[in-house]
């Protein structure tokens, strides 16, 4: 009796485990967290920041629910519509590799290309480039983010241009040499008000050391612009590998971390302590090839696209009030 009950037990077990394998989507993606959880006041505040020590000891926390997620749209509690643009910007024809965007004002977004050294300045109202400031030679440039009237470019090979006052003629251009490479392939960068540093997204290797090769995640790493230093341990995320970060920004409102990928089309929304929140598959008949993101202080979203043999655009989604 105790043996045919123990039988049907190890059979009921074996279901249920076969059940949970069919039904995890198959694209996973786990984070590792910088800080322990922790009740008290003084940790909570630390785990607001997305930071990390210089110390290489990482570890992969376990998969549970909320590291498990399906890519699809939830408008019930997603603010924004990304099937529908509010606005759609068409650029000129030498921005068709436009590669990365940063909100400037009300009227101006600020764009950088993958080949030449020029930050172009677009205008909202009149849906023309207004002004172009060169800051260096030609290379593959990425991303833009822009503090005050200080413009920062991360360049494919890791190294980091600060431009200040990159709209006057006296503007003066610093070239911050990283510990990331070619191999790297550092794409995304955003202002973090929060820990007063960069967030570099890397859309190739993740690792900056051959002792911590983390195989099978993708890398932010954070310059601190204090210390104007780039630390070592870097937040991962485990993705399939047709996901490959191209920009990433901070969302003002909810303080979460958007996360693009041009290859694959998807969305990735995560919270400050690197859990993921959610996933949203990009329509690649609106979304050609994106490859840059930012927000306006309101929450608006703003998504640049490369041209792919047409006009590049930058896509407008306004912030939509969730009751």
């Amino acid at each position: 009796m105790i043996s045919q009950l123990v039988k049907t037990v190890i059979k009921i077990s074996s279901a249920v485990l076969k059940v949970t394998r069919l039904s995890v989507f198959s694209v996973v993606i786990t984070s590792l967290s910088f800080c322990n959880s922790s009740n008290s006041v003084k940790n909570r505040q630390e785990q607001n920041k997305f930071v990390a020590s210089d110390s290489s000891d990482v570890t992969v926390s376990g998969i549970s629910n909320n590291n498990i997620i399906s890519p699809i749209h939830s408008y019930d509690s997603f603010p924004y519509d990304l099937d529908n643009p509010d606005k759609k910007y068409s650029l000129p024809e030498y921005l068709a590799e436009i590669s990365g965007l940063s909100y400037y004002n009300e009227e101006m977004i600020l764009c950088v290309q993958d080949e030449k050294a020029e930050i172009y300045v677009f205008n909202t109202d009149n849906m023309k480039i207004d002004d172009k400031y060169k800051f260096g030679k030609q290379g593959d440039y990425e991303d833009i983010a822009v503090i005050g009237q200080t413009a920062y470019l991360i360049r494919s090979d890791g190294h980091i241009f600060e431009v200040e006052n990159f709209d006057s003629e006296n503007r003066k251009v610093t070239d911050h040499n990283t510990p990331l490479s070619a191999k790297n392939n550092t794409e995304g960068l955003t202002y973090d008000k929060i820990s007063n540093s960069l967030l570099i997204a890397c859309k190739g290797s993740p690792s900056i050391e051959k002792a911590n090769p983390y195989k099978g995640y993708k890398a932010i790493y954070r310059f601190d612009l204090m210390e104007m230093k780039l630390h070592k341990k870097p937040q991962l995320i485990r993705t399939e590998k047709s996901y490959e970060p191209a920009g990433l920004a901070i969302h003002p409102v909810s303080d979460e971390i958007y996360l693009i990928s041009g290859t694959g089309k998807v969305l990735i929304i995560m919270d400050r302590n690197g859990n993921v929140l959610d996933v949203h598959h990009l329509n690649s008949r609106i979304f050609k090839q994106p490859e840059g993101i930012c927000f306006s202080p309101s929450g608006d979203l703003f998504i640049s696209n490369e041209g792919r043999g047409g006009k590049a655009n930058i896509l407008r989604f306004n912030l939509r009030k969730i009751e």
